[in-house]
């Protein structure tokens, strides 16, 4: 596992071992390969139907919103960085939000999420905080439901990634960023 950087000092990204990218990088081609995300909604469709996914049903809609967020999402990271490095609101510590559930009385090693751009998003990325306006990226998706345990691709790969990472930081002593970049 390597952690390399995104917006340096404030976002990196994981690198698990036999990939090519990183999370953040593999996340941002995934969510812009149409044919792929609409391959995917296709196969869990019946979880667009939900109340919560009401103006997005059909996946082929949806899948232009996961492209649309993605895009946005970007662009929202760069203005989020540029906001870090100049001391002003938003920046990262405004967008990322808390990992309830299984991590609520976590208080080293953080696990984050934040959202997409459009309300309700479809798409997520999850984080370890490392400081202030410090975050290393382990994963994400498409969520199809309120709970990440329910929602397919997220609840075979999140968790896991999270304490991965999480073991990984620890084991090697890793607290600050200087102490994981070369």
């Amino acid at each position: 596992m390597e952690i390399e950087k995104i917006y340096p000092p404030y976002i990196y990204s994981v690198k698990y071992d036999g990939e090519d990218i990183n999370e953040f990088e593999r996340l941002f081609e995934d969510w812009r390969n149409l044919d792929e995300v609409i391959d995917f909604l296709k196969k869990y469709e019946n979880y667009l139907k939900s109340q919560v996914w009401s103006a997005v049903s059909e996946p082929e809609a949806a899948a232009f919103q996961v492209l649309e967020e993605a895009d946005n999402l970007e662009i929202l990271f760069r203005k989020l960085y540029f906001n870090a490095k100049e001391e002003s609101k938003p920046d990262f510590d405004s967008y990322f939000k808390y990992l309830d559930g299984k991590y609520k009385f976590e208080y080293e090693y953080v696990p984050m999420k934040s959202y997409g751009t459009e309300c309700p998003s479809l798409i997520r990325l999850y984080a370890i905080k490392m400081g202030n306006n410090r975050y290393i990226i382990v994963g994400g998706g498409i969520k199809l439901c309120k709970k990440i345990q329910d929602s397919p691709y997220l609840k075979d790969h999140i968790f896991p990634n999270i304490d991965k990472v999480r073991a990984w930081l620890k084991n090697n002593g890793i607290y600050e960023e200087d102490e994981f970049i070369n």
